[in-house]
């Protein structure tokens, strides 16, 4: 009597499938997007001190849409009329730090 592993083999390979769609493919989902994240972050870090750089403290609205219009150009999809709100938590927690090394150095 022969049996016809098939079944049991197309049942395994399915399973494993299935295991893999439902735990690997998210942790590979999420890994990209903390990737992108990073890239972003930087991209926005180079804007904000650019454009600390190239505008005075009361120009506010400029710099924010020299950095907006900056991340445009590398190909991040940003609105400039609406930024989104992790793009612009982004912008401002980098003047923030932008602000505390400033501190830094002038105290020390």
């Amino acid at each position: 009597m022969q049996i016809d592993l098939t079944q049991i083999i197309l049942t395994v390979l399915t399973l494993i499938f299935a295991l893999l769609m439902r735990y690997l493919i998210p942790v590979a989902k999420e890994k990209l997007s903390t990737d992108q994240l990073e890239v972003l972050r930087a991209a926005v870090k180079t804007g904000v001190y650019a454009a600390e750089q190239l505008y005075t403290s009361d120009q506010g609205k400029e710099k924010l849409k020299y950095v907006v219009d900056l991340l445009y150009q590398q190909g991040f999809i940003v609105n400039p009329s609406h930024v989104e709100d992790t793009t612009r938590a982004l912008i401002e927690a980098m003047v923030k730090e932008l602000k505390l090394e400033q501190a830094k150095v002038t105290a020390g």
